[in-house]
């Protein structure tokens, strides 16, 4: 469920938005703090480096002069030192150290690289502490000579490098947390319209999506959505009464049309012969009579006219129910497999799901051919009708759901195309729903009787 959202909440174009500014952020950061590297800690260095090959060249010089002995040699290294506290001159002449260091280190590179190394020094307490050097050494005609500046700036380094480090790290989480923000502002506002689009594709043409006080251009766009609903609604309505009005206006007079035939052949039924075609016109109308039954019911479903009077129901009950009902229909045409995994309840009225679970197995009957099989599953409020049969191609698995809608074109089959239609109105009613899959091949209908816990 957590890695769901998070691939969600990394897939959107804010959060993308996010760490490209954090990128480009982080670039500019980077460019000013190198830039202050340069022109403060850089710049030390290269004045430090300098410094001690202008020393060590200086004495590489003085070395080649014919008139410089060694006495004189040694003791410009001593004045050189007592000028200074921060240089480190060390002379290593037949094995004899001569200078200011007590042992000469090992892996020193000659003029002009330069390396850094530690020694011991006493400070003004008196205490021994390890010191950085930064320096070469140089070839003399008295000896291997070496030559280095304390380098106090390696630390100032260290901590402009941790600084910025730090300052980096910062800017990253500021950038970030700002984007989280904003990505979780976005995505709830962009959740509500996922959310409403969700519900009207459940037929819930009611719905709304709420506006703020800020008037941006979520409200922009939530407003001309309502505003489309609004104009669906009021034709899906005006159809809806339409149709309902042409069925109610139109069932009168066909049922006494009905009734009348009804008596003729009561009375002259035995005069008709071999000419029955007034059975056959009775036959049309009930068809027609229980289509328009059919439709007014459902208008009541979807517009949830009907008062329900709801009760725990039984659902192993209802569905053993409609199981023995639709027994004589099977016969031996194929096999009805029936299995309660699971016993359930749901709070409701028995009659409209014993409807909506007989629509649901009576056309899996109808169109599973002979020799082949249905299967009714229970798991707790959950009912899965399987069947072998043709099954529906999946573009049309929403359509099956619409008024009158027929996958026969020729309207051929028995039927009125308004089963699964009142169906999915009964379990809206009810917090469910109705889901259709592929079950290779056939057909699988998953029907939630309730509302999920």
């Amino acid at each position: 469920m957590w890695s769901e959202r998070l691939r969600l909440f990394t897939q959107t174009s804010i959060w993308r938005f996010t760490l490209a500014f954090t990128v480009v952020v982080l670039l500019i950061c980077s460019g000013i703090l190198v830039m202050v590297y340069q022109f403060t800690v850089a710049e030390q260095r290269r004045q430090l480096e300098q410094q001690i090959l202008t020393v060590a060249n200086g004495f590489q010089d003085l070395s080649n002069l014919e008139s410089v002995h060694f006495v004189e040699f040694t003791q410009a290294i001593q004045e050189r030192t007592e000028k200074s506290h921060s240089l480190v001159i060390a002379l290593n002449h037949q094995d004899q150290i001569i200078g200011n260091l007590e042992s000469f280190p090992d892996a020193i590179p000659a003029f002009p690289q330069l390396v850094r190394f530690p020694i011991a020094v006493i400070n003004y307490q008196g205490e021994t502490e390890p010191t950085i050097v930064l320096g070469t050494q140089v070839m003399t005609k008295f000896g291997i000579l070496l030559v280095g500046l304390f380098d106090d700036y390696h630390k100032e380094e260290k901590q402009f490098l941790t600084v910025s480090g730090f300052a980096l790290g910062g800017a990253l989480l500021f950038t970030v947390g700002i984007g989280v923000i904003f990505n979780r502002r976005v995505l709830s506002r962009v959740k509500q319209i996922s959310e409403l689009v969700a519900q009207v594709q459940s037929g819930q043409l009611q719905t709304r999506l709420p506006l703020s006080k800020r008037a941006d251009e979520y409200d922009l766009i939530s407003n001309q959505i309502n505003q489309m609903l609004d104009d669906i609604d009021g034709l899906v309505n005006s159809i809806s009464n339409i149709t309902d009005n042409i069925a109610h206006d139109l069932r009168t007079p066909l049922s006494r049309i009905r009734i009348r035939i009804e008596e003729v052949l009561r009375k002259k039924g035995e005069e008709l012969g071999e000419e029955p075609w007034l059975v056959d016109v009775q036959t049309e109308l009930d068809q027609v009579l229980e289509t328009f039954n059919a439709m007014l019911e459902l208008s009541r479903l979807e517009k949830s006219t009907l008062a329900l009077e709801k009760s725990p129901c039984d659902l192993v009950k209802i569905c053993q129910d409609v199981v023995d009902l639709v027994q004589p229909l099977v016969q031996q045409k194929l096999q009805l497999e029936w299995i309660v995994e699971e016993p359930g309840v749901v709070q409701g009225e028995t009659h409209l799901l014993f409807r909506a679970i007989y629509n649901v197995v009576e056309n899996a009957i109808r169109y599973t051919p002979e020799q082949g099989q249905v299967k009714i599953v229970l798991k707790g409020t959950c009912l899965v009708v399987e069947d072998n049969g043709p099954g529906i191609p999946e573009f049309e698995r929403e359509n099956v759901f619409q008024r009158l809608y027929q996958l026969d074109k020729s309207r051929q089959d028995q039927g009125f195309g308004l089963g699964l239609s009142i169906v999915k109105a009964i379990l809206q009613l009810h917090g469910g729903r109705i889901q259709l899959e592929d079950n290779h091949p056939g057909l699988r209908v998953i029907l939630q009787l309730g509302p999920i816990d």
